[in-house]
């Protein structure tokens, strides 16, 4: 270090220089001591978020629970009531007719069974004349035309059947023909040949479909 030279005792001149000494290091403390500061409290550098690859959830959707209930089946009508009293009469609407041929081919020479069914289909009683008087059974020819047999020319007719029929009761009625003709009073009668015929049955004048069958 260079010796002091000046007017003033050397002494002077080292106090001085110390002086100059601690100022310069006390300015470098506070120097760095400010920027140690500076640099702990600085804010935080935000981290830049990366961009995803997958494709954004779709809002989620509510589940709604419905209690699934059973609608219990509707109760059955009550069934038709009866008026007090007898059992009306039957209307023919309610009253069915059917005519039957016990088989569909007969030998000539051979008798035929032929019966009358009737049968309530109404959904309640009600009374029927079904008595002899009022039933019979027509045979004609296929195209039925011509009369050819009938069951009241020749067997008696008398007798009253009232019946109080029930819903889907059936009431059947057969006789055998034995393959002629006749006429009303039963006065006449032919052997019919080998054909085809029609049957019908009748009740109080309500005719059944007609039957076919034949004779060879």
């Amino acid at each position: 270090m260079t010796e002091p030279t000046g007017p003033h005792p050397r002494s002077v001149y080292w106090r001085r220089r110390a002086l100059a000494v601690a100022g310069s290091v006390v300015a470098l403390v506070l120097a760095v001591w400010l920027v140690g500061a500076l640099i702990g409290h600085g804010d935080a550098a935000p981290v830049a978020t990366q961009p995803s690859s997958r494709p954004p959830e779709p809002p989620a959707t509510p589940v709604v629970t419905s209690s699934s209930s059973t609608t219990p089946p509707a109760p059955p009508p009550p069934p038709p009531t009866l008026p007090p009293g007898p059992p009306p009469p039957c209307e023919d609407a309610q009253v069915a007719v059917v005519a039957e041929v016990d088989k569909p081919t007969t030998p000539a020479g051979q008798p035929v069974r032929f019966t009358i069914v009737i049968s309530n289909t109404g959904p309640l009683p009600c009374a029927k004349e079904i008595g002899r008087r009022v039933r019979e059974l027509v045979v004609t020819s296929v195209d039925g035309v011509t009369r050819l047999w009938s069951s009241n020319d020749c067997f008696v007719t008398e007798g009253s059947e009232v019946r109080v029929m029930q819903p889907g009761e059936r009431f059947t009625y057969g006789l055998q023909w034995t393959g002629g003709t006749s006429e009303p009073g039963c006065r006449k009668h032919s052997r019919l040949g080998a054909g085809d015929y029609l049957l019908t049955a009748l009740v109080a004048g309500k005719a059944s479909n007609p039957v076919i069958f034949r004779v060879t």
